[in-house]
């Protein structure tokens, strides 16, 4: 009866120690591994040590990345300089562009001799049959004027230059107030990440998580940059006469207006707010 019960049980059949060592993970090193330790000396002196970490209350291993801060001191040292960019970024030329001015410079002589058997009253004529014509040519100079203005002379100058741009059609309208908060955002996300790095106290996920929060604000900067990039394909007339202004600004606003006109320093300032969000997407 017995031998009937173990004829009629069905064995499983075992797992292939090959694809058992790579399921493990040994496939790193080809073949069977061998001895963990080199005597049995070593694996006492390991297995002491375990103990003696259980006992201390550890949990994990060393060198883990579980024990890696979120933000380590070099990456805050980078934050801190990105964040001073954004402010001393306002400093620096946000639109420039230049103005051509043409000048005639002083005419000069020019003797021109045709041939003719008539000859003319403006010229006398020679043995030969030609006449001697004198004229005047006169040559133009362009010259080139280059101008540039900072975040903070267009916030001062506001009344003059907003008065033009916000009656310029909506397009226009829009991307100067987005600029306006562009600008204004630098200095409260500079502050905010600064007040982050240094004043906030709690334990090192809290203070990992706070500054997250904040630096995926900069995102911001990406995001109003890129919408009046997009709105600028749809153009807005001019409330003012451009003929005399800066030679980017164009018959009217458009893309290339808004391309050519932006300085160094707006493009400063979005690079440095990149810095700071990608760093929010590691944490």
């Amino acid at each position: 009866m017995a031998e009937n019960e173990e004829k009629g049980t069905v064995k499983k059949p075992s797992a292939d120690p090959d694809l058992r060592y790579k399921y493990f993970g040994f496939e790193v090193k080809p073949g069977k591994i061998g001895d963990l330790f080199n005597s049995d000396s070593e694996k006492e002196s390991w297995v002491k040590r375990m103990l003696d970490k259980r006992r201390q209350g550890a949990k994990l291993r060393e060198n883990n990345s579980l024990e890696e801060p979120r933000v380590a001191p070099y990456e805050r040292m980078v934050l801190t300089i990105t964040s001073v960019v954004l402010v001393l970024s306002l400093f620096f030329p946000w639109f420039s562009g230049y103005k051509e001015i043409t000048i005639e410079a002083k005419p000069t002589p020019q003797e021109v001799t045709a041939g003719t058997e008539a000859g003319t009253s403006a010229g006398q004529k020679d043995e030969h049959g030609f006449t001697s014509i004198s004229g005047v040519q006169k040559q133009k100079e362009i010259r080139r004027e280059y101008y540039s203005m900072s975040a903070l002379g267009a916030l001062i100058s506001f009344g003059d230059v907003g008065g033009k741009v916000f009656s310029s059609g909506i397009v226009l309208m829009l991307t100067g107030l987005l600029l306006i908060v562009y600008m204004l955002a630098c200095i409260a996300l500079a502050a905010m990440t600064l007040n982050a790095l240094y004043r906030f106290r709690g334990d090192p996920d809290t203070y990992a998580l706070n500054l997250k929060k904040i630096l995926k604000w900069n995102w911001g900067l990406v995001a109003i940059w890129g919408f009046c990039l997009l709105i600028s394909f749809f153009g807005a007339d001019y409330s003012f006469n451009a003929v005399d202004g800066l030679a980017q600004l164009g018959k009217s606003y458009s893309v290339s207006t808004y391309i050519g006109i932006l300085g160094y320093g707006f493009y400063l300032a979005l690079a440095a707010g990149i810095m700071n969000a990608v760093k929010a997407g590691e944490i």
